[in-house]
């Protein structure tokens, strides 16, 4: 398997997980029954901790909805260089650094995994560009 693909799977487990973290947080926080409900309100108890822990979730969903269409046209497109394999672990060492920089609040480091991992789907998109021999 190429390494965008395993980047792509890398950032399906570290959503994984950020949901895991965010859920396990709500339960202790809110208790079962709230958790049990169909949550139409907002959670007791959330706190700042839990609120960062269900935007960082919105953020790797939305992250995660730049960089797989790219991996998936990579693919298809059987385009692999330099640049898509170095920008797909970029893009994945920034998600996973910016679920600890989120939920613990540790600016401006959270912004800087942000931009890393936003700037990098972008230089993987220039890279498939480039590899198709696009003019630019």
């Amino acid at each position: 398997m190429k390494i965008e693909l395993w980047a792509l799977l890398g950032c399906v487990v570290i959503l994984f997980l950020s949901i895991l973290f965010q859920g396990t947080y709500l339960d202790l926080t809110s208790g079962v029954k709230y958790a049990l409900s169909s949550r139409a309100e907002s959670p007791p108890n959330q706190g700042p901790m839990g609120a960062r822990l269900d935007r960082n979730v919105r953020n790797q969903v939305e992250g995660l909805a730049l960089f797989a269409p790219l991996v998936l046209i990579a693919g298809v497109a059987e385009i692999s260089t330099g640049l898509t394999q170095t920008a797909a672990i970029v893009v994945v060492m920034a998600r996973a650094l910016y679920v600890p920089a989120y939920a613990f609040d540790w600016s401006p480091f959270r912004t800087l995994f942000w931009m890393g991992s936003f700037f990098g789907s972008g230089a993987f998109a220039f890279g498939i560009l480039s590899a198709a021999g696009l003019p630019f």
